[in-house]
């Protein structure tokens, strides 16, 4: 992996908030008791604020400190009480880069801080499942940024390499994320990718870096505080 990070200026953020993500975030919104709060939008909603309102899903995903789940059902809008609905899952269900925040989008509205991924971390989160509405979501930001990039998506797919080891045994894995890899380059880029070549290899190389406790910087430290510890006191 370079050390250079990709330049990813290539989102211009303007918040839709009278499309139908916006005006179900909103009646949440009014009824929070106590702000300010804040609350990340992510899924295939986050799209449909930030660029085409026509982009629709049965729900919409936000991530929060507060547990809102009671507030919802009580408004009557969470799954099963109307047809387009809040939800609110774990924040393990966002798989995204340690600093996605760094490239994140905030607005303020109605007293609350809602935080917007870059365009290109909802995308990387939606590989593990990978259904046909999600690659309509890599279609569509392609169609209106002209991203991501092959090599954006490698970066960013390096950013979340442990998605890529087994699940254990307890867990429903969710998806098979090399196949759907394999399977979103075919489809989006046309061409074929070596997934343990070219994104984790590297990713785990560039890590190893840091944290192989045998490297040789850590041999040279741990010997020199042998040799100080071993050293006679002054008289």
């Amino acid at each position: 992996m370079s050390d250079a990070q990709t330049a990813l200026d290539w989102w211009n953020p303007k918040i839709d908030w009278d499309c139908e993500a916006g005006k179900l975030l909103q009646k949440l919104f009014s009824n929070i008791p106590n702000k300010p709060a804040e609350i990340t939008v992510f899924g295939s909603a986050a799209l449909q604020l930030c660029f085409k309102r026509e982009f629709l899903s049965a729900d919409v995903d936000f991530l929060s400190r507060t547990d809102y789940n009671e507030l919802i059902h009580h408004l009557e809008l969470g799954k099963g009480q109307t047809e387009f609905y809040l939800e609110q899952p774990p924040a393990k269900t966002f798989i995204v880069a340690v600093d996605w925040r760094d490239r994140a989008y905030t607005e303020v509205i109605d007293g609350i801080s809602v935080i917007f991924p870059h365009p290109i971390d909802i995308l990387t989160s939606k590989v593990k499942r990978l259904e046909f509405k999600d690659l309509q979501a890599f279609f569509l930001v392609k169609e209106l940024t002209g991203h991501p990039t092959e090599e954006e998506m490698i970066h960013s797919l390096q950013g979340v390499v442990d998605m890529y080891r087994p699940a254990f045994d307890e867990e429903n894995p969710g998806g098979d994320p090399i196949a759907n890899t394999q399977r979103l380059w075919i489809d989006f880029f046309s061409k074929k990718i070596d997934v343990r070549k070219q994104i984790i290899a590297p990713a785990l190389e560039d890590r190893q870096k840091y944290y192989d406790p045998l490297s040789p910087e850590k041999k040279e430290l741990i010997k020199k505080l042998m040799n100080e510890k071993s050293a006679p006191l002054p008289p």
